[in-house]
């Protein structure tokens, strides 16, 4: 007897869309299926799947829920530089399928499906092997959403990221952009170019980080994806890249054959003791970030523990009728960016969407947790906007214990 996968993912997917398998049984007396889902070659899951309604041989599952648990994100190390290739984001996923047939001469179940056995050979199917992202899309944008946006085969291609072509950064920062998928054939040297310009736009120097990763060829799953690149001035300067007399430069990936990905342009601001350095999680599963150059509030909120106990008989005035078991304390702020488009505002929503967010002090992260972003539009006519950020540290401060 033999399951039938008449669909199945492949290729690459998103992990937070529908990873989807659809099979049938021709098994006479087929009663349900236990469906193993491997991520990485590792068993994440065994589920029993009923066959679907009206239906008594055709069973349809949904991976996705193993692969959003098993994708995830690494803050890239401040300072690092060049191509960085991490594999929390980027899994391998595949299904075994195991009958659950029913014997009818002694009424009992019968499967080859074992809990104790993770690398169990007997499945009655094996899927063929996908990749899945750490990567949602919305409601609207999966309308019109397509993998080959991001794959940098033109210069209307797209990094991994929703911030404006044009963008302000200090000296001494970090910033990382991501990039997906090449074309699949080898040695095509494919790079980073980095121009840097003076205040008369005069270009200045080239300099170039080469994505060694993509210089290998696949047939049908690109494996060397999903990368990033230190693209701040901090991180620039540890490639090589001078900044002397620089007063913007642009980001291009290119290649031998001309191929290139869009142009993001960097214009070099002063840092100020009110900036608020922010990074997060963007829905491609990547690291975005942005300096809030308004003002900045703090306000910090404490509440104490207390219990009562009785005093004693004998009036003493060292004794406590109340009692502090702990005080905790509660830093609140509020980071207001500078006037902003349109563009930047899009950007910058993408830090209500996620939980994920950190603050840079010192050259260190800490995490914090958002508790409302806002926009003020100042002038309907010419689109002045501020967008305000509320949050507080993750990692509340607490007491000693009375």
């Amino acid at each position: 007897m033999a399951i039938t996968l008449s669909t199945e993912a492949s290729g690459i997917n998103l992990a937070y869309q529908p990873v989807l398998y659809e099979f049938s049984s021709n098994h006479a007396d087929i009663q349900s299926c236990v469906v193993e889902v491997l991520i990485d070659t590792v068993r994440v899951s065994a589920t029993s799947v009923q066959p679907d309604l009206g239906t008594t041989n055709e069973f349809t599952f949904d991976a996705s829920t193993e692969c959003e648990k098993n994708t995830g994100f690494t803050l890239n190390t401040l300072g690092s530089n060049g191509v960085i290739a991490t594999s929390t984001g980027l899994k391998d996923v595949k299904i075994k399928i195991y009958e659950v047939t029913l014997n009818p001469s002694t009424g009992l179940l019968v499967t080859a499906y074992d809990p104790d056995d993770a690398n169990n050979s007997n499945s009655d199917k094996v899927s063929t092997t996908a990749i899945v992202y750490n990567w949602t899309e919305n409601h609207l944008t999966t309308n019109s959403f397509d993998f080959t946006d991001y794959q940098l085969t033109a210069n209307t291609k797209k990094f991994l990221t929703a911030s404006p072509s044009v963008k302000k950064i200090e000296l001494l920062q970090d910033e990382f952009i991501g990039i997906l998928w090449y074309a699949g054939v080898a040695s095509k040297n494919y790079k980073v170019e980095v121009l840097t310009y003076d205040v008369s736009n005069a270009l200045l120097n080239t300099d170039f980080i080469a994505i060694a990763d993509w210089n290998s060829a696949y047939v049908i799953n690109p494996t060397d994806t999903y990368l990033d690149v230190g693209i701040g001035t901090q991180n620039l300067v540890g490639s090589g890249v001078s900044f002397t007399n620089v007063v913007y430069y642009t980001i291009q990936v290119i290649n031998d054959d001309g191929d290139m990905s869009e142009l993001k342009r960097f214009n070099i601001v002063k840092d100020c003791d009110t900036d608020t350095r922010v990074h997060w999680v963007n829905k491609f599963g990547k690291q975005d970030s942005y300096t809030f150059k308004g003002n900045k509030t703090a306000s910090s909120s404490s509440k104490a523990t207390s219990f009562t106990k009785a005093k004693g008989i004998v009036y003493d005035p060292n004794e406590r009728g109340i009692s502090t078991i702990r005080n905790i304390t509660e830093d609140n702020f509020t980071a207001y960016s500078d006037s902003i488009g349109r563009e930047t505002y899009d950007f910058l929503t993408g830090l209500k969407d996620n939980n994920m967010a950190w603050v840079e002090i010192d050259n260190t992260y800490f995490p914090i947790t958002i508790d409302d972003g806002s926009v003020f539009i100042t002038n309907e006519l010419d689109m002045s906007i501020q967008f305000v950020l509320s949050y507080k540290f993750s990692n509340l401060n607490k007491g000693l214990i009375g």
